[in-house]
């Protein structure tokens, strides 16, 4: 499964950068107004991160009254819940953190620390899906059913979020807009199809667990370059070249998390 996604998301991240090409030029919206934006978002997301960790502590006090608290599904939702809040706590001092607008520069560091911090937030769509195993684990099998489909719905809903971001911020034209979630989507098909039809052996019940433990590994060195960014672009020899090729980076980063998300969505349907 992490080996499928390890492909799957290099194909579509490679198609991606094709489209981006290597001399595309950022240029935000000149009516964004990031600083008071970012701001609004600590306040949000600060909140969502208290509710991931709330979640985590009524999770444990109830682990009594779970049929099996050491199996799959209940282990899946506690570490769901857990990255979940890593991703909102993480994502609110990065949107904290974003710089003002400095004039004279090449490098428009504020646009890129906000895009970062709204592809990371759109990765903790992570713990969304933390309904369908929670349900499951207290065998309320329906309603997990119901669920896993109308989350679907909420990731086309909550895509538009990211997609508003990268385009005000000048990382992607409404074309690459557009054509990042189809990218992402191909690849992830594209591996269900290939799985069902030549080893639908290799689907596991542990796929939704290992793909948390991938979102967390994945998450960590993005917000590692995403706190040094400001450093990084203050430097005479660093900051031509973020400005010249740090889009690059933003839309891979942008098309794994779309591509991860994708594979959480298959696994929750016992399609990876």
């Amino acid at each position: 499964m992490v080996v499928g996604y390890l492909i799957a998301a290099s194909v579509a991240i490679a198609a991606a950068l094709v489209v981006a090409g290597p001399h595309y030029v950022v240029k935000r919206d000149p009516t964004f107004e990031i600083g008071d934006v970012s701001a609004r978002h600590v306040t949000i997301v600060g909140g969502l991160a208290g509710f991931a960790v709330t979640g985590v502590i009524f999770l444990v006090t109830q682990a009594r009254n779970v049929p099996d608290p050491s199996g799959n599904s209940f282990t899946t939702v506690l570490a769901m819940f857990v990255v979940a809040y890593m991703g909102y706590f993480s994502s609110s001092l990065l949107f904290a953190n974003v710089s003002h607008l400095t004039q004279g520069t090449t490098f428009d560091l504020a646009a890129a620390q906000y895009a970062g911090a709204s592809i990371s937030l759109f990765s903790v769509f992570l713990g969304w899906f933390a309904l369908v195993p929670l349900f499951e684990a207290f065998q309320l099998t329906r309603i997990a059913d119901l669920v896993s489909w109308l989350l679907i719905g909420a990731l086309v809903v909550g895509y538009g979020q990211l997609a508003s971001a990268l385009h005000r911020t000048g990382y992607a034209s409404i074309r690459l807009a557009l054509l990042l979630p189809i990218f992402a989507s191909l690849a992830t098909l594209a591996y269900a199809v290939l799985i069902g039809l030549l080893a639908p052996g290799l689907r596991s019940t542990e796929a939704t667990l290992a793909l948390t433990h991938v979102a967390f590994l994945v998450g960590v060195p993005a917000y590692a370059v995403n706190t040094i960014l400001p450093i990084a672009a203050r430097g005479p020899s660093l900051g031509p070249i973020l400005a010249d090729r740090w889009h690059l980076a933003v839309v891979g980063y942008a098309e794994a998390s779309m591509v991860l998300i994708g594979f959480v969505l298959l696994s929750i349907h016992g399609l990876a």
